[in-house]
Order: C-alpha cells, then sequence, then structure tokens
C-alpha cells in the first residue's frame, strides 16, 4: 500500500515498529557505518557548528560522530524540550563532558551549558520515524522540529538520520512540514531531490 494513503499516525506506528524490530548487535554495526558516512560528508567537514541529537527509542547512535567533530574543534549543540509541548526546541551547547538531564521522556539534554541560537548550526542532525528521498520527514507527531525551524530559519543543512529500513517510497507532507536536504543511513548520504 502506498504510503500516502494511510495516515500519519498509521505510518508513524509501522516505521517505529520497523526501527524498533532492529536488533541491538545490528544497530551497533549499522551505526559504525552510519557515523562512517556521517564523517565522511562534505557538509560535516566544512561546518563549523552543528545542532545534533543523543539517540532514544532505537534511533542511530551518533555519539561517535559528536565526539570526533568535537576533537576538530566543532561548537555543538543539542535539543532541549520546551515546558509546554506546542512551543518550540531551544539548543544548549554540548561536549562530550557536557553533564545531561533526562526529559519527561526519557530523553537525554544537556544540563548546565549556555543556550545557543539555532541559527549558528552549519548542519542540523535530526532523528526521525520515516523519510523519503523528496526530502519529507515523518517525525514522532509533535512538530517540534517544523515549528523550530519555521522560527529559526538555519542557512544550515537539515539532514535526517535513520536506518535505511525508515525509508517511505512517498510520504504525505502539509504545509507546515520544513523539508530536509539530505539523510543519513548506514548505507549512505542522500541528496533529497526536494
Amino acid at each position: 500500500m502506498p504510503a500516502t494513503s494511510i495516515t500519519k499516525s498509521e505510518l508513524r506506528s509501522e516505521y517505529r515498529a520497523r526501527r524498533s524490530a532492529i536488533t541491538r548487535a545490528q544497530r551497533q554495526a549499522w551505526s559504525a557505518e552510519l557515523n562512517r558516512h556521517l564523517l565522511a560528508a562534505a557538509e560535516l567537514r566544512e561546518a563549523k557548528c552543528v545542532a545534533a541529537y543523543l539517540a532514544f527509542d532505537a534511533e542511530p547512535d551518533i555519539r561517535f560522530t559528536l565526539t570526533q567533530l568535537h576533537r576538530r574543534g566543532v561548537r555543538l549543540m543539542l535539543p532541549v524540550l520546551p515546558d509546554d509541548i506546542d512551543d518550540i526546541l531551544t539548543f544548549r551547547a554540548w561536549t562530550p563532558a557536557t553533564p545531561l538531564n533526562t526529559n519527561r521522556y526519557g530523553i537525554s539534554e544537556p544540563r548546565g551549558t549556555p543556550d545557543m541560537p539555532l541559527e549558528r548550526a552549519d548542519v542540523v542532525l535530526m532523528p526521525l520515524v520515516a523519510f523519503d528521498l523528496c526530502g519529507t520527514r515523518l517525525g514522532m507527531g509533535a512538530g517540534l522540529y517544523d515549528r523550530t525551524l519555521s522560527a529559526n530559519p538555519t542557512r544550515g543543512h537539515r539532514v535526517g538520520v535513520a536506518w535505511s529500513v525508515q525509508e517511505a517510497q512517498q510520504l504525505p507532507k502539509d504545509s507546515w512540514d520544513v523539508p530536509l536536504d539530505a539523510v543519513a543511513t548506514e548505507s549512505g548520504w542522500f541528496t533529497c531531490r526536494g
């Protein structure tokens, strides 16, 4: 059945189940490949500042990439959930030594570091539930990244980070969805067709 003929909620359930079905051993092997592709990407090699995330709910673990970027002198920032889920994300500075808090969803966030404006990011690495190569990103459903990117237009590349099993042929797209410029998986780096 084409992805466009079912609801976003149904798609989220399907693609989260696909992601969760990947074994821990397979995720570890694929993470090594995915991190290799990220570090080889020209966009990340040239970046001075990167917004990223810490893995949650079987998302790809990119901490190795973040650590390597930190060693290169790249400034890093991670999202912090707002108190009101209808608000936007803020971003705080992060290094491998930064203490972390766990938010209400169990996601790790930087503690005690300064806020950083998202506009500074040369690359924004985002987790997702599903993607297509036209640049449509299906998130968890709260619209946080779409609202945040709309409120903070960034010159940076918007890059979805996922496993290849999360690729859909075509996803439904709403007017408020902010498109991806590229997607990185264990299979490689793919520029979106827009």
